[in-house]
């Protein structure tokens, strides 16, 4: 039985404070990386949403400020199926995973997933947790850390587990019914791809909606100004706007209207976005 020590503890309670307090789940998901690096730590993660579509799950709006963009996507265009731990996230049984319990060390080696996605990115182990309350998925929560760090410990996996409890706890009290591409709190995801932002760029655009300035935003997400005012221009260029406001009434829109209720034009353009 793993036994937590008393500051382990105070940590865990600290973040699950944060979880419950948040009404955005965008930045509860960047928050929650943020925090759980200092009780588990790694050297990349991501933090999507998800589904059961009949048998099959579909993840959608990862958050991450440790897998660039080059990886992010192609992990959802390329490797995701191949993933040597994405079959575990259809599965009941439990709902947090170590690769090392599942996946023999060269049965990895030879996998395509471990070659061509973790090996250039300097990764090694991975584990993480699916977020699902009552069978219902909501999303996942998936860590890396190179050899040089060791595979994640007993100790870790408990971490997880507890914090995972109240991940699934926070999104069933919001989203009883599960989460959809077409929720209105979907809203980022669909921006990304209708105006083709990064990751970073996504995070900015939210950041604006918030009210934040400048150097308010290099502060939250530790980049300097000078980097959000590039950030900013080029955002600017891509939404076609001149102003923040112009942004904020655009996430407005969007934040308040489901996918099935873009003017044709705008599906148009995010049709395109994702060829």
């Amino acid at each position: 039985m793993v036994t937590l020590n008393p500051s382990q503890w105070q940590k865990i309670n600290d973040i699950v404070l944060n979880i419950y307090s948040k009404t955005d789940i965008y930045n509860m998901r960047l928050d929650f990386l943020r925090e759980v690096k200092e009780l588990i730590p790694f050297d990349k993660s991501f933090f999507d949403l998800g589904y059961k579509k009949n048998a099959k799950v579909v993840f959608f709006d990862p958050v991450t400020e440790t897998v660039n963009d080059k990886y992010l996507n192609s992990y959802f265009k390329v490797y995701e199926s191949v993933d040597v731990m994405f079959w575990f996230f259809s599965q009941n049984e439990s709902n947090i995973y170590r690769e090392t319990d599942y996946v023999p060390s060269a049965t990895l080696g030879m996998s395509l997933f471990y070659n061509e996605w973790m090996l250039p990115q300097n990764i090694r182990y991975s584990m993480g947790s699916k977020v699902a309350q009552d069978d219902i998925l909501y999303g996942s929560v998936n860590l890396w850390r190179g050899e040089d760090k060791g595979d994640f410990t007993d100790e870790e996996i408990e971490i997880l587990k507890v914090l995972n409890e109240h991940l699934s706890l926070y999104f069933h009290n919001r989203y009883p019914n599960g989460i959809r591409r077409s929720d209105d709190n979907d809203y980022s995801d669909t921006l990304r791809h209708l105006y083709n932002l990064t990751a970073r760029e996504s995070e900015i655009v939210e950041l604006i909606y918030q009210g934040l300035t400048s150097k308010q935003i290099a502060e939250r997400i530790y980049i300097s100004e000078n980097t959000v005012k590039k950030h900013t221009y080029n955002i600017f260029k891509k939404m076609k706007v001149s102003n923040r406001s112009q942004i904020i009434k655009i996430v407005h829109g969007f934040s308040t209207t489901s996918v099935e209720n873009l003017s044709n034009e705008q599906l148009r353009k995010l049709h395109d976005c994702k060829r």
